[in-house]
């Protein structure tokens, strides 16, 4: 944190919180207009993403034009969404570690 006196680390602090809130939720609002579920959207890129649309619109002269921006940013935020990828179709395993010196297997556990 930046701010050197207890009530400016209290003020950043909301500002995190808020700003935190905010993408969490127009990305979840982006998730359900496009009928999918707010986790399938990844919350690292949505960020990246939002404050950049962000900087775009302050330039903005007319604020009336807000919700508008505001409606498109949800549906660009649809190319945000993660793929469903299929399980790995062998199971996982703990793989044993090369080393030089040789290791009893039979050996008890350490406790």
């Amino acid at each position: 944190l930046r701010s050197k006196t207890v009530d400016l680390v209290y003020q950043e602090l909301w500002g995190l919180v808020l700003g935190y809130n905010l993408v969490r939720r127009e990305a979840s609002q982006a998730a359900v207009s496009h009928q999918r579920a707010p986790n399938e959207i990844s919350f690292k890129y949505a960020c990246q993403f939002i404050a950049s649309q962000l900087k775009v619109m302050a330039k903005a002269l007319s604020p009336g034009n807000t919700p508008k921006r505001l409606a498109q940013l949800r549906g660009d935020l649809t190319m945000l969404f993660k793929e469903n990828r299929p399980r790995p179709s062998r199971p996982r395993a703990v793989k044993i570690s090369k080393t030089r010196y040789p290791i009893n297997r039979n050996a008890a556990p350490l406790k």
